[in-house]
């Protein structure tokens, strides 16, 4: 049996650089993942696969349109199966660098599934020994969430595994379920000639975005190409000739692939049949503040545990949990997780939003600013969006949203801003490049009190 100070099942966003973290200590570390895997469902299934998608989308629109910018582009067309291996030489050039970066960090890698018994043991698939750690991290992440009345047949009715490594675009796809997953895979499809339909039980796309938000841009998403029904159910699929047959709100639908984009579950395979049983609370590991599980020793962190299932959160409980074990005096926060939707046009948002601050009774002021006034915006093509900052009466940031060009990335001056708590006031003395987008940030934050130039 080889013994470790840690073992941590899972290489995801978690995993990783938590034990690169703890190797980098001069403990002894091991980490058990599947080879093709590294990176976890971020790089191999979520985040990067699909960011690649849609770029590659993006990218064939600006073709289609060229001539906004005084360019000409005939014949505009794309090599699908090109796409998918420009997806897949990212996803396997990042997943080689975080292998490396382990291997240089000190780390032991086994290549294979874990499976967790007591006495914090851990066996590997295909290695004989065993493994014993002083401690043991679950990193185990996620699954697609298909529920049992879906049908199970892999060929037409996708999770977003199969959407992702799809041969070929269907000529109709029906979405079922309007969150990130749904929105950013069904632009991807819509946008090279596919007639994408989502359906979401909910009142509005996205939900956790503020509703005024959602509305706004449930017409913009519709401009793109997609037929979007909120407030609908689909109340049965089936297969029927080798397509789907689809009832929705009691219309009959045929479509060529169904994507199921209704949420994910905890990948619990690591006590499948084993000794070890985890105390579970609403389908997730329960853990206290020092990420501490019902078993002794065991620890979880990321999709697995409370809080946002999104790899930056895994990334931020690797080092929250790290400085614990360093003995600082510190524990996780959530409330400022930023959430980002990576269509066109971008989405962001982070902090409170309008409908709970109203919902608490909580005082806030709004400070908004269009893109269609941004320099910078204009030049690229992208006037559409706004900026909408909730300012507490004392000039404290509580929230922001954010639609249009590079949101992803100007919500980190909203997060920072609130993070170390700089008023409007002191804000707005800080400088901001001309022209740069972020400087809409700085005009929704100007706007607030009325000083803003564009207001």
């Amino acid at each position: 049996m080889q013994t470790f100070d840690l073992i941590i099942i899972g290489g995801g966003p978690g995993g990783y650089p938590l034990a690169a973290r703890i190797a980098r200590t001069g403990q002894k570390v091991a980490i058990v993942n599947n080879e093709n895997e590294f990176g976890g469902t971020c790089l191999n299934w979520g985040c990067i696969p699909t960011k690649a998608l849609l770029a590659s989308a993006r990218n064939f629109h600006l073709l289609k349109n060229a001539a906004e910018f005084g360019l000409s582009c005939t014949n505009a067309c794309f090599d699908w199966s090109k796409v998918l291996e420009r997806k897949n030489r990212i996803t396997g050039q990042l997943r080689l660098g975080i292998v490396k970066m382990l291997e240089k960090s000190g780390v032991t890698i086994f290549n294979g599934i874990g499976k967790l018994y007591k006495d914090r043991v851990v066996k590997v698939s295909g290695y004989d020994e065993t493994l014993q750690g002083k401690r043991i991290c679950l990193a185990v992440g996620s699954n697609p969430s298909i529920p049992p009345v879906f049908p199970t047949d892999r060929k037409i009715f996708w999770s977003s595994n199969e959407a992702l490594n799809a041969s070929e675009i269907p000529e109709s796809l029906l979405v079922v379920g309007g969150g990130v997953i749904g929105l950013e895979l069904g632009q991807v499809f819509a946008e090279f000639g596919c007639k994408v339909c989502i359906v979401e039980m909910m009142p509005q796309i996205l939900p956790g975005l503020d509703n005024a938000t959602a509305k706004r841009l449930l017409p913009v998403f519709k401009k793109s190409g997609m037929e979007i029904m909120t407030g609908k159910k689909v109340d049965s699929l089936h297969e029927k000739n080798g397509r789907a047959l689809a009832i929705i709100e009691g219309v009959e639908r045929e479509f060529d692939k169904v994507l199921i984009a209704v949420g994910r579950r905890v990948n619990m395979s690591f006590m499948h049949e084993t000794d070890v049983q985890l105390e579970i609370e609403r389908g997730l590991i329960k853990t206290n503040a020092e990420f501490q599980t019902s078993e002794p020793g065991v620890y979880a962190i990321g999709d697995a545990i409370k809080g946002p299932m999104l790899a930056h959160k895994a990334s931020y409980d690797a080092m929250i949990l790290a400085s614990q074990w360093a003995g600082k005096k510190i524990e996780a926060d959530y409330s400022l997780v930023p959430s980002c939707v990576y269509t066109h046009p971008e989405i962001a948002w982070v902090g409170q939003n309008e409908d709970a601050l109203k919902e608490k009774g909580i005082e806030f002021k709004t400070g908004r600013s269009l893109f269609s006034a941004n320099g910078k915006a204009l030049t690229i093509g992208e006037g559409d969006g706004q900026i909408k900052t909730l300012f507490s009466l004392e000039g404290n940031l509580l929230g922001t949203v954010i639609w249009g060009p590079e949101a992803s990335n100007i919500i980190n001056e909203a997060t920072m801003m609130t993070q170390f708590a700089i008023s409007s006031h002191d804000f707005a003395e800080m400088i901001h490049p001309h022209p740069t987008l972020s400087e809409a940030f700085m005009e929704a934050v100007e706007n607030t009190t009325g000083e803003g130039v564009h207001s």
